[in-house]
């Protein structure tokens, strides 16, 4: 059965992400609670903003790694999945069985 999280978002705006009920724990272990009838919605314990303040240090780590090389690019890109799991939780996405982080450097020469 599919499950939702609804997450809190800005000035009393809400937000609905499907979850996998597979990848979720126990919801008295996550603070959430069961919200409605129907299918199962549950109540986030933390907004979105909370939630991607601790995603945010690894996307940081991942760019000033780059951004100390030697010949530092002119253009880092870096993307990565997050998901929402069935505590509501963020977390990194896997891709194949791997972490899912892709970035790309550009150097482009100085103009003459």
């Amino acid at each position: 059965m599919t499950q939702w999280v609804r997450m809190p978002v800005g000035d009393g705006d809400t937000i609905l992400f499907e979850t996998d009920p597979a990848d979720g724990g126990s919801r008295a272990a996550s603070g959430n609670q069961p919200v409605g009838r129907g299918p199962s919605v549950e109540q986030a314990s933390e907004s979105v903003q909370e939630a991607l303040r601790r995603v945010r240090p690894a996307a940081e780590a991942v760019l000033a790694e780059f951004r100390a090389m030697e010949q530092q690019p002119s253009k880092i890109s870096l993307q990565f999945g997050i998901k929402v799991t069935g505590e509501a939780n963020l977390a990194i996405a896997k891709t194949a069985g791997e972490a899912n982080f892709t970035v790309s450097m550009e150097w482009t020469a100085p103009s003459s």
